[in-house]
């Protein structure tokens, strides 16, 4: 199954630019706060303002971009190309801006420009594998696609921690360019326009209107879905170490043997996943997730035990595995039409999640107190599954 993918046209190039991507953002996420507040001078307020502005940036363009990313006549091409520019220039900013304020302005709105690259590279990679022999095996192939994305994200923050001990700041924000950097020739050197067939329509056909995300509930609610699937899981991202180190004591070697088994389970996890999605629906997928990682927060209340966490890493990491794997393929057969519509809605969703998820994570543990946080990712987590019930089953012979 996998060697048919590697025959579609322009695949190999999207799984090394996927790998390049996450990469990039891991080799600087984990130390861009200690450059924030100890080199630049940053409050952690205002460093969360940054990241939040940031994510608005995001979302808007994305939005912006997929109102006519799927008409006829758009290159997808030039559009990954320029928002893998934008997203170097941004990262440059370290070198020439010293300002915080500057910084923080030049940061979001060149990083906000550079958003659409993955959504835009996963709907050419669709409309690839539809135009290809391999059709049936679209899930799949989307999948693996996120594996590389986890793949690079894996080694990321190893490649980053050698880069700042021996360069410091400047190698770590150069590895970042330099990644975006490759990742922008491949696609102009390598990438191949997708002959898409002519369609003769009848006479008095009328074009499909663009979807609207308020006015279809049937996107709406698998919408809001996986906002509150990714509310849940960043909510633990911001407390699990403060609960680890503080409320349970122990060493913050702990932190990282958790995030690291994680990490490492998702890719085989994700790959697996792919196949069983060619025999079952992404939403029964989906809602087995929800079940899987809302048990998990739920037992964190239950044990506190880091023991019992790191046994809970399996169903963590297979419950991260459906939802950033599987997740772009729901929404793009539930619009096979729009892909850059779709894979814009699942960004835009994995964008919001994050930052109501990083703000609601500070405000309730603040309220119930770190030893019962993870009761409330439970619960968005719950209210999310009661969600995907009343969402639009996709079947696979749909897809075909």
């Amino acid at each position: 199954m996998f060697r048919d993918l590697l025959k579609i046209k322009n695949y190999k190039l999207f799984l090394l630019d996927m790998m390049l991507l996450g990469m990039a953002l891991a080799i600087t996420v984990p130390f861009f706060i200690l450059y924030a507040t100890q080199e630049l001078g940053m409050t952690r307020g205002m460093y969360g303002i940054m990241m939040a502005l940031f994510a608005l940036a995001g979302f808007m363009v994305n939005t912006f971009v997929a109102r006519f990313s799927d008409k006829a006549g758009f290159k997808r091409k030039y559009m990954i190309m320029f928002s893998l520019t934008m997203s170097s220039i941004a990262f440059s900013s370290y070198f020439f801006v010293h300002t915080p304020h500057i910084f923080i302005m030049m940061y979001v709105f060149f990083a906000g420009l550079g958003a659409p690259a993955m959504p835009q590279m996963y709907a050419s990679a669709r409309e690839s594998i539809d135009a290809s022999t391999s059709s049936k095996n679209a899930v799949f192939a989307n999948t693996v696609l996120r594996s590389m994305f986890s793949f690079g994200f894996l080694f990321g923050p190893l490649v980053g921690t050698v880069l700042l001990k021996s360069f410091g700041f400047a190698g770590l924000f150069g590895g970042t360019i330099l990644c975006y950097v490759v990742a922008l020739l491949t696609i102009l050197l390598f990438y191949k326009d997708i002959e898409k067939p002519v369609i003769v329509r009848e006479e008095g056909y009328v074009e499909p209107a663009i979807p609207n995300l308020l006015r279809d509930m049937y996107l709406l609610v698998p919408f809001l879905a996986f906002v509150f699937l990714h509310i849940g899981q960043w909510m633990y991202t911001l407390n699990m170490p403060l609960f680890v180190t503080e409320y349970l004591g122990e060493s913050e070697s702990n932190v990282g043997y958790l995030a690291s088994l994680c990490a490492g389970l998702e890719v085989p996890f994700m790959i697996i996943l792919g196949i069983m999605a060619s025999k079952m629906q992404t939403r029964t997928l989906l809602m087995i997730g929800a079940v899987l990682g809302g048990g998990y927060y739920f037992s964190i209340g239950v044990f506190d035990s880091v023991i019992a966490m790191l046994i809970g890493q399996l169903a963590l990491a297979f419950f991260l595995a459906i939802l950033l794997g599987l997740g772009i393929s729901y929404f793009q057969d539930i619009l096979p039409d729009f892909p850059g519509y779709a894979s814009t809605l699942f960004s835009n969703a994995m964008i919001v999640g994050q930052l109501l998820g990083n703000l609601l994570g500070g405000f309730m543990s603040g309220i119930v107190g770190l030893g019962n946080v993870f009761f409330v990712s439970a619960m968005f987590i719950a209210i999310a599954f009661v969600l995907l019930i009343f969402t639009k089953p996709v079947k696979m012979e749909d897809i075909v």
